[in-house]
């Protein structure tokens, strides 16, 4: 009698819940309200960083024009250059008359006039400068031109295969396109240099011309300052792009990437990339399931100075679940029997897969934490001598 009663009084609020909903106009799906619904971005995407799992997300590999966000390569590609010694941030590179007849957001170069390395990737990280952009492209392959081939190159590696260059810009050109996944892409291996971190974390600062005068930089993305788990990201817009946003975020637990492009006005692209972030915090979490400190039991050496040798997981493994979700993991570990000396600190001996329910989820390398060096003529004889004295 009590189920029935129970079941009487759920009927009746859920046609309570309808008749207030439609009093008030209120659209419900399933008695939960769309926070997505009013986005004015024709396409969007929220995932978590390191995994890359898609958390929600509309048009997600549609092909479209970003404009700036095309930044993020001409960045990349100096930042790569500067890592790999090509370059050093306090090179000086001389201003082009092609790179000072670049419209749009500038830092107002004078051609002729030299510029550091430093103070030209800062301007285009923060201000967006297309000028300075195409002095860097041109100092690092001679043109623009050749430089967007690189860019190009360097897309198809990062697995961005929807997307393809015709500057270094993102002015508008035919022929140029990217999707909201292939952006996420690109701004997490950006994210991995802490310069572009710190530049991108600037909001304002001045720019200083040889002959003296100043440019004004002001940062184009407005969450940097107004949204305190906002860590980087980069803005652009055009007529045919709209208005765009690739940003990032953390919560302590939660990394998550979000992309909104092609957005009605200019505040649309930071209110939903917040609502896109805001939603992942609330609503998702990280498990740690493999942790690279766990200490593992030794692996056998064979021909080896040493008997035996230290292992440990590769890198750490997590599941990004729904909040309060109880799913249980299994940790599988298969490792090599012997390992044949001499082998090198990182080989891979083994492997953790993951389960869940059965199903593999993930797999973890179990590598050497140390170097196995191969015995040699007196580790064998010390060798035999101490099992003669064991004998005796």
């Amino acid at each position: 009698m009590r189920k029935v009663f129970v079941s009487i009084v759920c009927f009746i609020l859920a046609i309570m819940c309808v008749t207030i909903s439609e009093k008030e106009g209120i659209v419900l799906a399933n008695y939960a309200y769309n926070m997505f619904e009013n986005f004015t971005s024709k396409s969007y995407v929220l995932l978590e960083a390191n995994s890359g799992k898609v958390l929600v997300s509309k048009n997600e590999n549609e092909k479209m024009q970003v404009a700036s966000i095309c930044k993020l390569m001409t960045s990349l590609i100096t930042l790569e250059k500067l890592e790999s010694g090509a370059l050093k941030l306090e090179d000086e590179l001389v201003a082009s008359e092609h790179a000072c007849s670049m419209e749009g957001s500038q830092a107002f170069l004078d051609a002729g006039s030299s510029y550091t390395v430093a103070n030209l990737l800062k301007s285009v990280v923060v201000a967006s400068a297309n000028d300075s952009a195409v002095v860097l492209a041109e100092s690092i392959s001679g043109s623009e031109s050749a430089f967007v081939e690189l860019m190009n190159k360097r897309a198809k590696e990062l697995g961005m295969h929807s997307t393809v260059y015709a500057n270094a810009t993102g002015l508008p050109a035919p022929n140029q396109y990217s999707t909201a996944m292939d952006t996420s892409l690109i701004l997490k291996e950006i994210s991995k240099y802490d310069l572009y971190v710190e530049y991108s974390n600037i909001w304002m600062d001045k720019f200083v011309h040889p002959s003296g005068r100043e440019t004004e930089l002001v940062n184009t993305n407005r969450l940097i300052k107004y949204y305190d788990k906002c860590k980087t990201g980069k803005t652009g817009f055009t007529d045919e792009a709209g208005y765009c946003l690739a940003s990032s975020a953390s919560n302590g637990n939660l990394d998550l990437i979000a992309v909104a492009l092609k957005c009605d006005k200019a505040q649309d692209r930071f209110k939903e990339s917040m609502d896109l972030f805001n939603y992942g915090f609330a609503n998702f979490e990280n498990v740690k399931i493999v942790d690279k400190t766990e200490k593992l039991d030794d692996v056998p050496v064979f021909g080896g100075k040493k008997s035996t040798a230290n292992i440990e997981y590769n890198n750490d493994f997590y599941v990004v679940t729904n909040k309060g979700d109880k799913t249980e993991y299994v940790v599988n570990i298969e490792v090599f029997d012997k390992v044949k000396a001499p082998a090198q600190k990182g080989t891979k001996v083994g492997v953790a897969t993951i389960l869940s329910s059965g199903r593999i989820v993930g797999e973890v390398d179990i590598v050497l934490s140390e170097n196995v060096e191969k015995h040699d003529f007196v580790d064998i004889v010390t060798k035999i001598a101490k099992n003669w004295e064991l004998v005796g």
